[in-house]
């Protein structure tokens, strides 16, 4: 039988090896004795009181920063560059040479900032919201203006259908963008990333030109929404300066905007804010506050996820879908990937996306039904009904959902810094010579593409990564614990068996980085 790809066919020359099996060994021993280390560590101080505060500075305290935030052009100028880039994509995309290598489309799509963005994310939250192209293309053509304050006339401003006001949007939306990405080998292909990139900018365009606001980045955004549930790990914030402020406000400007600012394009109110999730940081708040009472707060790593926060059962499937997919993409650019296609091929005498499509679907539902089952035992552990209730936000299904965010998270960005280190230099050639035409604009068309660090460098700052992720998913479940139970066996039995769960997805996760992964871009 015929494959559409088999596994002999993954060119040898872009196969990188992953962690050796020496390091392998030693940090599944380091990781199980960290969360064994973890869970005794709870169950010693377990009366110890908890605060939840941390630490916050205002960068708007600093004068030049916040007259620089508060010009109406602030956010225009921090948009050009990117949404010449996006022309830029789509143009080499449609009319450069149809070699994934030697076009600037996916190198800089794919190779560039499709791993640099979880990267942004981690350090700067919601940062890519404020420059993303697609938003300003469409707040550009809803205000007839690029900065100035005025009436948006080139939309319909309709109410937001009320059943899609979740993100389970999102999620379709992104487990689609996934199928289409690695199924279609859309990676590798100048045509097919610029064609998605145009259905994007559609995707954006139309709703907002169609409904009030920007109500496609609240609830439909795929992109949006990986952003706003990592960013609730992210260093920085936007709250109010003094809630009592916002508590005595009756004009409430944030959301609904003045003379000087635009509405909140979520609709939030910056006095009830409690976490980064929904704010784009389009900085309208900062310029329309009459009381000058928004504050943008350096602050702790994870401050979101390790204080009280209220589950929601579509965040809590973002966040599994999140552990699923961030594992399955680096599952697909390894030999083991290409056992089970051909596997599933033989057995079904299919075609390799048919192939393809049963493994997502099943590497989409395992994590699920795993942490589903280690929930029912949790649930029955500590008295608590099981089965029905699953539909109930009280569950501890949803509430330690929120426990995977950080265990996806540094995955992600270790599998992306990979991908970095190893093929980052790819953007030289193709910055000099982005449609592949013999251009060398810049004198870097020839430039070798080697690895940026090597392979045992990179695989002691995956590692560390993959620890760190950890680590914080113990906190998580451990915080989670204490306000779920009053009492300590249950609070203690609970989070052991969480802990336990979050061990074995680090360890798939640790895992795949011991594979062989195939580069995007040829060595």
């Amino acid at each position: 039988m015929k494959h559409d790809k088999m596994m002999h066919e993954m060119p040898l020359d872009s196969m990188l090896q992953g962690v050796s099996g020496s390091l392998f060994q030693s940090m599944l021993v380091l990781l199980l004795g960290l969360t064994l280390l973890y869970i005794l560590g709870a169950l010693l101080s377990w009366n110890a009181q908890r605060q939840n505060r941390y630490f916050r500075f205002n960068l708007l305290g600093i004068r030049f920063i916040k007259r620089l935030v508060q010009w109406r052009g602030f956010q225009f100028a921090l948009q050009v560059g990117p949404v010449f880039l996006l022309f830029l994509i789509i143009a080499t995309g449609l009319f450069g040479v149809q070699s994934g290598g030697r076009n600037l489309a996916p190198v800089l799509t794919w190779t560039i900032w499709w791993a640099l963005i979880i990267f942004d994310i981690v350090l700067l939250g919601r940062m890519w919201c404020l420059v993303c192209p697609w938003y300003a293309l469409s707040t550009w053509l809803r205000r007839l203006t690029f900065w100035r304050r005025q009436q948006e006339p080139f939309s319909l401003n309709l109410k937001w259908p009320r059943w899609l006001s979740n993100i389970y949007l999102a999620v379709f939306l992104f487990v689609l963008l996934t199928w289409l990405e690695l199924g279609f080998d859309v990676t590798a292909n100048p045509l097919a990333t610029a064609v998605l990139a145009l259905i994007m900018t559609a995707l954006v365009l139309m709703p907002a030109l169609v409904f009030e606001k920007m109500s496609f980045c609240r609830y439909g955004c795929m992109i949006g929404r990986i952003c706003g549930l990592y960013s609730m790990f992210a260093p920085v914030e936007v709250r109010p300066r003094e809630t009592a402020v916002c508590t005595a406000c009756k004009t409430r400007d944030c959301r609904l905007g003045n003379e000087r600012g635009y509405p909140c394009p979520t609709s939030l109110d910056v006095g009830r804010m409690q976490e980064n999730t929904y704010c784009t940081v389009c900085t309208e708040c900062v310029k329309s506050c009459p009381s000058d009472n928004v504050a943008f707060n350096l602050r702790s790593f994870g401050a979101d996820l390790l204080k009280p926060l209220q589950p929601k059962p579509d965040e809590a499937l973002m966040a599994l879908v999140l552990l699923s997919l961030t594992s399955f993409h680096g599952l697909t650019m390894t030999p083991a990937w290409f056992r089970i296609t051909d596997a599933l091929q033989l057995a079904l005498k299919t075609d390799y996306l048919t192939a393809f499509s049963l493994g997502m679907a099943g590497i989409l539902l395992i994590p699920t039904i795993f942490f589903g089952l280690f929930s029912i035992l949790a649930a029955r552990l500590v008295g608590q009904p099981t089965g029905s209730d699953l539909g109930n936000s009280t569950h501890p299904f949803w509430h330690y959902a929120y426990a995977l965010i950080p265990v996806a998270l540094f995955y992600h960005l270790a599998h992306n810094a990979h991908h970095l280190a190893m093929e980052g230099a790819a953007i030289m050639p193709v910055l000099s010579d982005p449609f592949g035409w013999g251009w060398d604009l810049f004198g870097t068309a020839s430039w070798e593409v080697v690895p940026l660090l090597s392979e045992m460098t990179i695989s002691w700052v995956q590692l560390a990564l993959l620890s760190v992720g950890h680590f914080y998913g113990l906190r998580i479940c451990l915080g989670i614990s204490r306000r779920r139970h009053a009492r300590k066996p249950q609070a203690f039995g609970a989070m052991a068996i969480y802990s336990l769960a979050l061990w074995v997805f680090t360890l798939c996760n640790l895992w795949l980085l011991t594979q062989p992964m195939v580069m995007r871009t040829s060595m």
